[in-house]
């Protein structure tokens, strides 16, 4: 009697679906288990029916969510879970299941989506931009392989993503100051390198030209956008000899920090100093006073992104790059009301 993959999973202790994993090389499994299960199939003189197990992962019905998770990582970055939910819940009403692999701390980089490909034990992946590295990149781009990227990828690639305008975000930010009266516009962003603090200091600059006003150089700083940072920076711009009357900030740990300097200046807002921040999440409804927001909804940028995942597996062909979820302004209680 021929000796099946039921055998092997009860002779080393494990379930079917783990030795299936191992026989698919998946990255989930870890190194002693595979170990164990491969000197089984030794042991038992066990060979995989290796065209039988190619036409079932035609249609495994699973997803892999890749992200660079490090300690922290749920403060740091926490809009990196808000689309993985979106995601989770658009795959799973179509009978997805999400697997979330962590790819921090690769030997090799690139080396868990060359692995996926390989296996072929998911029929897609969804990369979130902390999991992108150029190796990786490289090896997306020559493969059929169905995935999306969530974020614009920082260095020049073919890669399929998806992101939100941040461009046209910081465009919003801008135009709510000057609609409320602003003239001298503070800018603190996170990192110089950061695309998405340059990308929201030129939107805001797009619309600062249109109301012949200038973001001076003098009023940006970047930060690591901490809230010692952001409180840092606020306090050099409002000791500025032409005083901002009006602040932009990049994120909310930044602007949190930035109502602490405001506050110790004894300067009151919207009436001596406007600010504007971005995301109405996760703290900006907890800051007092509660900040006027250009929100994203980043859950539905994971709601869009898995149907166009799904959209790619129908197609592997489709090649998807660009802009999606609109922002909107939140009023509240830091910036003047505009007739």
């Amino acid at each position: 009697m021929a000796i099946t993959i039921k055998d092997v999973a009860h002779e080393a202790g494990v379930s079917i679906s783990t030795v299936s994993k191992v026989i698919n090389h998946s990255p989930e499994i870890s190194e002693a288990t595979v170990a164990r299960v491969k000197d089984i199939m030794n042991q038992m003189n066990f060979t995989p029916n290796v065209r039988a197990a190619n036409f079932k992962r035609r249609s495994t019905h699973n997803i892999a969510y890749l992200a660079a998770l490090e300690k922290g990582e749920a403060f740091s970055n926490p809009h990196l879970f808000e689309i993985l939910c979106g995601a989770h819940q658009e795959l799973a009403r179509k009978g997805y299941c999400v697997s979330l692999l962590n790819v921090a701390g690769e030997e090799t980089p690139g080396k868990t989506i060359q692995s996926l490909i390989s296996a072929g034990g998911y029929d897609g992946m969804i990369i979130h931009g902390s999991a992108l590295t150029r190796s990786a990149a490289i090896t997306l781009t020559h493969n059929n392989f169905p995935y999306i990227i969530v974020g614009k990828p920082e260095f020049e690639s073919q890669v399929n993503w998806l992101d939100t305008n941040n461009t046209l975000a910081g465009d919003f930010a801008a135009r709510q100051l000057l609609n409320g009266g602003a003239k001298r516009i503070g800018f603190i962003g996170g990192r110089m390198d950061e695309h998405i603090s340059q990308e929201r200091l030129d939107g805001a600059k797009i619309a600062a030209s249109e109301f012949n006003i200038k973001i001076e150089d003098e009023n940006i700083r970047y930060t690591d956008s901490s809230i010692e940072e952001g409180q840092r920076a606020a306090t050099e711009l409002l000791k500025e000899k032409r005083q901002i009357d009006s602040l932009i900030c990049e994120n909310n740990t930044i602007a949190i920090g930035a109502l602490k300097a405001i506050n110790m200046a004894g300067l009151s807002m919207p009436e001596d100093i406007q600010v504007i921040t971005f995301d109405d999440y996760p703290y900006s409804q907890i800051m007092d006073p509660s900040p006027t927001v250009v929100n994203i909804d980043v859950f539905d940028l994971g709601v869009q992104a898995a149907m166009q995942l799904l959209k790619n597996i129908r197609n592997p062909a489709i090649h998807i790059h660009g802009y999606i979820t609109l922002p909107e302004v939140i009023v509240r209680s830091t910036t003047k009301q505009i007739e």
